[in-house]
């Protein structure tokens, strides 16, 4: 199985949107952005998806509009990785421009479609029914020629547009614009964070990964991903902490040292902070990960 590469796609001058399924040992994936809009579809899989300044767990069924210019990728947990047969993840992915109907956009009858890609800007998340419904209308998509595809890809964007089962990701609307330069260097970072949040790092450590000083490292990672490196490093351990909590039958306690906490009360305040509840109120409800889209 070839890996669904998560990047910028070259569009066919036969098609004026991309779409595809795949079913794959996991999502191939960098920190990136383009000038295309994206819908991810995990329909299985789990892992860490990262969009602007947004770090949370994903699991089966995660949908995700992301806009033009927004950094984003997604990660699959550790067990992905070690070449299991029976561990895979299928997706579905939708890239178009804001332009491929030419100005139809900026039709006064498109207005909550343009409020749509706007927020967009944040990455949003569609749950509940919306995404269920839109289940459907992706499958058609995939499966669907010619003209039909058009009118398919518009109903899907008017059922997002009036969805209220929708959450913002990002506290920062983007878009981003980075050298590939320094996509590069995040990226390394990123992936050497994800596979020692749960360390003791430092800060040299992590600079040095970067082949920067601490000094550079500090303003270089602020400006790309508009946190510290610590707090990046908390919001790593909560995700984390997340899944433990939907999916293993351990104790708060014993979560809080698996995340790579030392301390229950700061892990129980970590969380409150980034989840807007305990542990045990998020394990209990499994209480929306954002905050609602009004």
């Amino acid at each position: 199985m070839k890996p669904l590469r998560l990047h910028k796609n070259t569009k066919s001058n036969l098609r004026s949107f991309e779409i595809r399924f795949a079913r794959v040992p996991h999502l191939y994936n960098k920190w990136h952005y383009h000038r295309e809009i994206e819908l991810l579809y995990v329909i299985k899989g789990s892992g860490t998806r990262f969009v602007g300044n947004s770090i949370r767990p994903f699991f089966d069924g995660d949908m995700v509009l992301i806009g033009s210019n927004v950094p984003h990728f997604w990660q699959n947990d550790e067990k992905y990785f070690l070449g299991s047969k029976d561990v895979y993840a299928e997706a579905i992915l939708l890239q178009f421009l804001d332009d491929f109907m030419g100005n139809a956009f900026n039709l006064p009858e498109m207005l909550p479609i343009q409020n749509l890609l706007n927020i967009a800007l944040h990455g949003i998340q569609f749950t509940g029914e919306t995404q269920w419904r839109a289940d459907k209308i992706l499958w058609e998509l995939v499966e669907n020629e010619g003209s039909n595809k058009i009118i398919k890809l518009l109903e899907l964007l008017d059922l997002f547009a009036k969805s209220p089962e929708c959450c913002v990701l990002s506290d920062l609307a983007y878009p981003q614009r980075e050298s590939q330069g320094s996509s590069d260097r995040i990226q390394v970072v990123c992936e050497f964070l994800l596979k020692n949040f749960k360390d003791s790092l430092t800060l040299k450590e992590v600079a040095d990964v970067a082949h920067m000083t601490e000094k550079a490292f500090c303003r270089f990672f602020k400006s790309t991903t508009h946190k510290t490196l610590f707090q990046f490093i908390t919001e790593l351990r909560i995700s984390y902490a997340c899944k433990l909590l939907l999916h293993e039958n351990l104790s708060v306690t014993e979560i809080c040292y698996a995340s790579g906490f030392n301390n229950l009360s700061n892990f129980n305040r970590a969380f409150k902070q980034i989840t807007g509840c305990t542990p045990k109120a998020y394990q209990a409800g499994h209480l929306p990960f954002a905050t609602e889209v009004s």
